[in-house]
């Protein structure tokens, strides 16, 4: 395998900061605590217990959950109103912790590099040259890597063996496959692939996590009531406080600023993006935030360098709703 435990959790670091970036965190810092206590109960309890383990929720109604190499573990809210109970909730985490003690993702890339780079390297392969490789520039398209059917299968196997040591009745899986079986894939959209998709179900991985229960199993936890009181200020499908579209205007109620945009023209946003796209796609309009300690004018001179013909035309400072703005043409 190319990647050492270092530089797997030096990926993990940077795909994480890209994906809070991206997508944000839901703020309740008190969902999120509840979230984290769930899943350090789980991580005792598997094969690399000495890893950093974070969870986060992220604040997008798509159903998804998903893991990076490292120890990051992501659900989101969109997920949380899916799901019935405590139980399923840990079986959910302890599905993802499966895949990053099996290294699922790493093995993955492994094998993508040593494509790339030509299989004669083999092991002689170091860190280094698993740098220049392409480490550096992964990052969030880790969040497409499909698994395989048997990396399914062990995360489930995983999942269970987790959940039940941790104290949770691993039928819990099961209930949740039959919830998702009837919702269907409602993540839709194009921010992050589909629960659904990229864990697949089968009624073949039903019957396997079936053959993997215990008669003890039933005394074990679930905490239905406690779940669904958790989720009792939860926001449903879109948070109008990341902005949100009228005729055709976009709002943005926490950065306290509007954009009018042309007849016709279709939107899409997320927490630190907006997309305008021309009715007949010739035209895009990208609006789009990140943290940066630069001056203004640097980071200004260094985005307009990103795009082809940047020329800056005009150029100055200026100050739009309390917030520094600096203008380049």
């Amino acid at each position: 395998m190319l990647f050492s435990e270092s530089s797997e959790i030096q990926l993990g670091e940077q795909t994480d900061r890209e994906i809070r970036n991206q997508f944000g965190v839901y703020d309740d810092s008190a969902l999120n605590d509840y979230l984290n206590q769930i899943g350090q109960r789980l991580v005792p309890h598997t094969h690399r217990p000495h890893l950093q383990y974070h969870f986060a929720i992220l604040d997008t109604p798509l159903i998804n959950a998903f893991a990076v190499p490292g120890g990051y573990i992501y659900v989101t809210r969109g997920l949380l109103a899916a799901l019935n109970s405590e139980g399923e909730l840990a079986l959910v985490l302890g599905h993802e912790l499966g895949h990053v003690n099996a290294r699922h993702s790493v093995k993955k890339l492994s094998r993508l590099f040593l494509v790339q780079i030509g299989l004669a390297l083999g092991n002689a392969l170091s860190e280094t040259v698993a740098k220049i490789s392409g480490l550096a520039s992964v990052g969030i398209q880790l969040l497409f890597l499909k698994y395989s059917r048997d990396d399914e299968r062990e995360a489930d196997r995983l999942a269970v063996l987790y959940s039940r040591r941790a104290g949770y009745n691993p039928a819990s899986l099961i209930n949740f496959f039959a919830t998702l079986q009837k919702l269907g894939d409602l993540s839709g959209g194009h921010q992050l692939p589909g629960f659904l998709s990229t864990h697949p179900l089968t009624s073949e991985r039903i019957r396997n996590t079936r053959s993997l229960l215990q008669s003890e199993d039933s005394r074990l936890k679930v905490a239905r009531p406690t779940y669904l009181r958790r989720l009792n200020q939860l926001i449903f499908d879109q948070d109008p406080r990341q902005g949100f579209v009228e005729g055709q205007t976009f709002y943005h109620p926490r950065l306290g600023f509007q954009l009018n945009f042309p007849r016709g023209w279709k939107s899409t946003h997320q927490p630190s993006r907006l997309t305008l796209i021309s009715s007949d796609k010739r035209a895009v309009l990208l609006v789009e935030g990140e943290p940066s300690n630069e001056p203004l004018g640097d980071y200004a001179e260094k985005k307009a360098a990103q795009w082809e013909r940047g020329e800056i035309l005009s150029r100055g400072q200026e100050t739009i709703n309390h917030f520094q703005a600096f203008q380049q043409t």
